[in-house]
């Protein structure tokens, strides 16, 4: 296969994302994610169906999988990026001990011409990590990233019934200014691992309070935060224990 450029990259990881999420997966996602025009999204989705890196089975009529769908040569495309990506990130804040956004931008940059040698390096040096910093999966031969989130039995942080005790699990990907995203999470103490509960939702604005605990912090004392209900969908949490919470790593 020609090589393949950029942009379609960005488009093959966000589809892919978006099928983990269980997201529609249609031009208007597309374009929302990537700042563009519709027409622009839908030149490069015509591109990567000739390329034979997607389907267009349906037309978008709301539903996840309708619109667009990697076929197995694009998924395996795009978890070899995210593959790259994701190694690169847990190399960055683990031995070099950057914080959470800088790994991922500058993950950027050394994901580039990574060899399945350098690869499988990183694999051994890390000792196989399962997430990115962010709870998100690294594809591989013995996980199954589509599928994680329904291992985990997670759910979006703003479906969570109130009360319940909660870990985060990841922070989605699926968002038009990620590091920015980070940002504002990371200053809450909201990482994989943290523990929450949903407090209150306010009736008019949908916000919702949660109480935070950092994560491996039992004693710390819970801060409470308000998080819009579009902020809280792109957090995923599973059900958490005291005993799970001393252990909360993938």
């Amino acid at each position: 296969m020609a090589e393949i450029s950029s942009v379609a990259r960005e488009y093959l990881e966000t589809i892919y994302n978006l099928t983990v999420e269980g997201d529609p997966i249609v031009g208007a996602r597309l374009a929302e994610k990537f700042k563009v025009t519709q027409p622009n999204v839908a030149e490069v989705l015509g591109r990567l169906r000739k390329k034979g890196l997607i389907l267009t089975p349906g037309r978008g009529r709301g539903r996840a999988g309708e619109g667009i769908e990697l076929t197995s040569e694009g998924r395996a495309e795009a978890e070899a990026f995210l593959r790259q990506h994701r190694l690169a990130e847990r190399f960055l804040a683990d031995v070099l001990g950057m914080d959470w956004v800088q790994a991922h931008e500058e993950a950027h940059h050394l994901e580039l011409g990574m060899s399945p040698a350098i690869e499988q390096g990183l694999m051994v040096l890390l000792n196989n990590p399962r997430t990115c910093p962010h709870g998100n999966p690294i594809p591989g031969k013995s996980l199954d990233s589509v599928g994680y989130l329904r291992q985990q039995h997670a759910l979006r942080l703003n479906a969570a019934e109130d009360g319940a005790l909660l870990k985060v699990v990841l922070i989605s990907e699926v968002v038009e200014d990620e590091s920015a995203l980070l940002t504002y999470l990371g200053q809450m103490d909201i990482m994989p691992g943290a523990r929450v509960t949903v407090l209150s939702r306010s009736a008019e604005d949908h916000s919702l309070q949660v109480s935070v605990t950092p994560r491996g912090e039992l004693t710390a004392e819970p801060r409470t935060v308000t998080l819009s209900n579009d902020l809280a969908a792109k957090i995923w949490v599973a059900a958490a224990t005291k005993n799970a919470f001393q252990n909360p790593g993938p």
